[in-house]
Formats: C-alpha cells, structure tokens, sequence
C-alpha cells in the first residue's frame, strides 16, 4: 500500500480486473466523479489519477495485465492540511488559507468533511467495482390488492357547469 501525507487512514486501496479507463468510466457515469487527465500529484509511481470528486482523488497507481490497483487518497490540498493538523502544525494556516483550501472556516468542519467525503467516495469506488449505481432505488410498496366494486360517480359529475352560473368568491 501506498502511504500519502496524510496517512493510511485517510488511504484505501482496491484490486480489481478493470482496467483504468474503465472504471473511471463507471465513476463519471454514475457516481458523480469527474474524469481526470491522468497527472501524478504524488510524484511518479504513486498513482495517476483516473477521476475527481470534492477533495478525493482515484489513483491507479499500478497494474500487471490482468488486475489494477487503485487507490483513493485525498488532494493534495487537503493531505498538507490533515498532515499539519495530526502533526501539531495546524496553527500555520490562517482561517483564509483554511477557507480558500477546504472551503472550511474551522478544523472541526474540515475534519468533518473529509470523513464525509472519504467515506462516500469509499463507496462509490466499492460500488462502482462491482458495477452497482451510486445508491439503490427505494423499493416501492406493493398497492393493496383491490377487493370491491369499483367506485361509481353520479351522473352529473362530468357535467361542466352551466353559463348562466355565477359562482361567487369568498373575498
């Protein structure tokens, strides 16, 4: 495994028998990600990156014919950000830094964030692997099967009302 800046926790590797463009395919299609160009943020060998979503990037940092390896890390942006954080050098951004970076205004939402991120992007890969959409239907409730006469209308219902009619407001 691969380890970022911002450490394993924030990292998850998957194997699988699909190529790079195909799963990039299946992430743009029907999870939301954006397709990438294939630059390598890390440095070579750590991954180029086949689609985008928020602050997580989907890396395929390697492959041997038969299965890929790729990797789902957060930006660069937000590595420097949880690296400075876990590493007790958060108080060298200002609330701007943090702000224009994240879209955060404090480390608490920041934090917060990227779990919420990481955690669907986690998904949304695992989901995309085994070639499921982003989230299942609702199933829908069975209508009650109907035991009775249908309903009959009077006579007059579908009758328009007449011109001579005047039907007074309320107000």
């Amino acid at each position: 495994m691969i380890v970022y800046p911002a450490g394993p926790q924030w990292t998850r590797t998957f194997e699988t028998a699909l190529t790079a463009s195909e799963l990039a395919n299946r992430l743009c299609e029907a999870h939301g990600f954006t397709e990438a160009t294939l630059y390598e943020p890390f440095g070579h060998g750590r991954g180029a990156v086949i689609a985008r979503r928020g602050h997580l990037l989907v890396m395929a940092p390697h492959t041997d014919g038969t299965k890929t390896w790729f990797a789902l890390a957060l930006s660069n942006e937000m590595q420097d950000l949880l690296w400075s954080f876990s590493n007790g050098y958060a108080s060298q951004w200002t609330t701007l830094e943090l702000k224009l970076m994240s879209g955060c205004d404090n480390w608490e939402a920041l934090l917060v964030l990227a779990g919420k991120q990481f955690a669907g992007a986690e998904s949304s890969v695992d989901r995309a692997i085994q070639g499921m959409p982003a989230s299942v239907p609702a199933a829908l409730a069975e209508m009650p099967p109907f035991e009775g006469d249908c309903m009959e209308l009077p006579p007059d219902y579908l009758q328009s009302v007449a011109e001579s009619e005047v039907i007074e407001c309320a107000h």
